[in-house]
């Protein structure tokens, strides 16, 4: 390759269709939008995590109001017995004054078992006011995430377009280039790989790889005139002598 040399002309255009090149690379990185992506999994995973806080407070909140209405049922059962004990009571029929003193004993005790019965329906309630609240604030917490997940995705949505235009405008711009530079070099300029295909020598490096040129490759370079192009030695890049 350090036979070929390119005209004035040729030279330009593959000049301008190597920085066409590093310009075409750096949209298709921005394209992955990797920053996005990393911030999309994270509310992603924010929200998971969200959505089982609410199912689990949900069973909670459903628990408690259960036990609520399982006291409030409990207490009525044990104010009918108190109900249907004072109705014996004030008949009195065929009791004895032992038998009114015991029926006496036994409203008491149903009595107290109201107020601890519905001392836990309190407590059974307070939980689920609080749990209700958790609930509500972790649902908000939830929707607020989602909610920046889908702007997030419709940002994501729009740069995406608008990047997909400028890659197709910069792959236009290099496809009328490509048709001023020789068509010898046609093949070997399409085939990029991890490295450009072609590239210009920095401060005695190569413009792709970075590697400084070697002792004989460098003398060769520098002997060049305007146009000249040899072979890196480290990444076997075409490298186009500018001046």
């Amino acid at each position: 390759m350090a036979d070929e040399h390119l005209s004035e002309e040729q030279a330009a255009a593959l000049r301008e269709w190597i920085a066409e090149g590093s310009h075409l690379r750096t949209l298709q990185h921005e394209a992955k939008q990797t920053e996005r992506l990393e911030a999309l999994r994270a509310l992603a995973g924010e929200h998971g995590e969200l959505q089982n806080e609410r199912t689990r407070l949900a069973a909670v909140h459903a628990e408690q109001e259960k036990a609520a209405r399982d006291a409030e049922n409990s207490a009525d059962d044990v104010r009918e017995r108190v109900t249907r004990t004072e109705t014996r009571l004030n008949d009195g029929t065929g009791l004895t004054s032992r038998d009114l003193m015991g029926l006496q004993d036994e409203i008491a005790g149903l009595r107290e078992r109201i107020d601890v019965i519905e001392g836990e329906q309190v407590e059974a309630l307070e939980a689920a006011e609080s749990t209700a609240s958790q609930l509500a604030d972790t649902t908000a917490k939830a929707e607020e995430v989602a909610s920046r997940g889908r702007e997030l995705q419709a940002e994501r949505a729009s740069e995406g377009e608008r990047l997909t235009g400028e890659i197709a405008e910069v792959e236009k711009i290099r496809a009328s280039l490509l048709e001023r530079i020789p068509a010898a070099l046609h093949s070997r300029l399409r085939a990029e790989g991890s490295y450009p295909a072609a590239a210009v020598v920095t401060a005695g490096s190569c413009g792709a790889c970075g590697e400084q040129l070697s002792g004989m490759l460098g003398d060769s370079y520098r002997n060049l005139g305007p146009g000249g192009m040899l072979d890196c030695d480290g990444c076997g890049t075409l490298l186009l002598k500018v001046a």
